[in-house]
């Protein structure tokens, strides 16, 4: 009996000390070890490099007896940058059967280097052009962009006197099947003519915006693809009375972020509309466009930054769900200007700016759009088209400041760009510019002048050419 009850004592001893290690070592801090996995940045290898130049600002309804065809008024003006600059770069149209001046004016272009005849990332295109026609009058450029199986374009409107064409360019040798999807202030249209577009291999189509969403202040169009992937554009332009004023094509702006940064925004006068204005009508004031994709409420701050990096003006706002808000920017002195967004949910975004002409009570001369950009890596190539008092912005929304490279047809210059801050170099029609130590920092050409007023966003290769870091197993 005794043995029994010594046996169970040891037992609940043993179980007691094993119990106050165990309460110890969950009180007792736990040494800290940590170790940084081994990884290593790739470039993939060498791929055919290719973007796609939105070809010729169309005209619809010029003839009333084919009021859904669109007609080219003009061709553009395109510049093609590269490094090396020696590398043979092939320039291949492409059909634009819904375009009744294609014949004359051209369509879309291809612009692609072979494997390895240019340096990853380092291929560049954009165009220029004039309008001055009885439907159409301004300045429009835009950036010949990578095809992408998903983008968004933020710009235009579709009520009185306003139009919009969206851009369908499919340079694949198959077809694309292409959804549009439209969102306006009041929220998602139902547009069942959007969806399962076909664009065959080699072409474009055209597409009338109002026709898929009439009366829209504020749209947004989310395009999708399957198949091939698509180059998209938008061309806005507006009709004041019986006068046209003013015409911009905007190319897809930076994917859904909790930030993005939109360069060089170009205030052409002190006056605008206050932001609280929330309901403000027309497009003859600056504004900036906002979208959150996710199906809830998002709170961001707006900062409009000039090129010291001070901020001269910030702005609180909260986007109703699956609704676009065009918030009004203020009052501010002529000059380019940052716009640096802030949100708790991702969002898309992109600046309008506007040029009014002479007189006491001046009306809309010309429009541009900024689109919201991603963050450069450390090289760059950028094609400058023809147009009026052109320059390159390059912006830091944060950190210290960065001395980058700018190389002009082989003379090199030396540009600070603030912490939080911009720098402009002027350059001119057919410049090639190739850009070094700007990685982080965001870039577009501005244009403005007696011309017009546009702006073509200067945007990070694609993943195809960009590096990717790798963590082996």
């Amino acid at each position: 009996m005794i043995r029994w009850v010594a046996r169970g004592l040891a037992v609940v001893v043993a179980g007691g000390l094993a119990a106050g290690a165990l309460l110890a070592a969950s009180v007792a801090p736990l040494p800290e070890v940590a170790a940084e996995p081994p990884s290593a940045v790739v470039q993939p290898a060498e791929s055919r490099q290719l973007r796609v130049c939105p070809g010729p600002l169309l005209s619809l309804a010029d003839d009333a007896a084919s009021a859904a065809t669109a007609r080219s008024v003009g061709a553009p003006d395109l510049s093609v940058a590269a490094d090396p600059e020696t590398a043979t770069i092939e320039q291949v149209p492409l059909d634009a059967p819904e375009n009744a001046g294609a014949a004359a004016d051209g369509g879309p272009v291809a612009v692609s280097a072979e494997p390895g005849a240019v340096l990853a990332g380092m291929l560049a295109g954009a165009q220029s052009q004039t309008a001055a026609t009885e439907s159409l009058r301004g300045f429009a450029a835009a950036s010949c962009v990578e095809p992408a199986s998903d983008s968004w374009l933020l710009a235009g409107a579709t009520d009185v006197g306003r139009s919009g064409l969206v851009l369908l360019a499919n340079p694949g040798e198959v077809a694309s099947t292409v959804d549009l999807r439209v969102v306006g202030e009041t929220g998602p249209v139902d547009a069942p003519s959007g969806l399962g577009i076909v664009v065959p291999p080699g072409s474009q189509r055209v597409v009338s915006l109002a026709g898929l969403a009439p009366s829209v202040r504020t749209p947004v169009v989310h395009v999708t693809s399957t198949g091939a992937p698509i180059a998209a554009a938008l061309q806005h332009s507006v009709v004041l009375g019986l006068e046209p004023a003013g015409v911009e094509l905007s190319t897809p702006v930076a994917p859904p972020a909790t930030r993005q940064v939109v360069p060089g925004v170009v205030v052409t006068d002190d006056r605008g509309v206050a932001p609280d204005e929330d309901h403000a009508d027309g497009d003859d004031f600056p504004a900036l466009r906002l979208f959150a994709p996710d199906d809830a409420e998002a709170s961001a701050v707006v900062e409009i930054r000039d090129d010291a990096g001070s901020a001269v003006s910030e702005i609180d706002v909260t986007l109703a769900p699956g609704q676009v808000t065009d918030l009004p920017l203020g009052t501010l002195d002529p000059g380019s200007y940052t716009v640096v967004v802030d949100a708790d949910a991702p969002v898309v975004a992109a600046a309008r700016s506007t040029l009014l002409g002479e007189g006491e009570d001046p009306i809309l001369a010309d429009l541009a759009w900024s689109v919201a950009t991603g963050a450069l890596l450390d090289r760059a190539a950028v094609a400058v088209p023809d147009g009026p008092g052109a320059s390159i912005v390059l912006a830091n929304p944060d950190g210290e400041a960065v001395a980058a490279t700018v190389t002009i047809g082989g003379g090199e210059r030396t540009v600070t760009v603030p912490a939080g801050g911009a720098a402009s170099v002027a350059v001119q029609g057919g410049d090639r510019l190739i850009l070094d130590g700007v990685e982080g920092l965001h870039a577009a050409v501005a244009f403005e002048g007696d011309g017009g007023i546009a702006s073509i966003p200067i945007a990070p290769p694609g993943p195809l050419d960009s590096p990717v870091r790798v963590f082996p197993q």
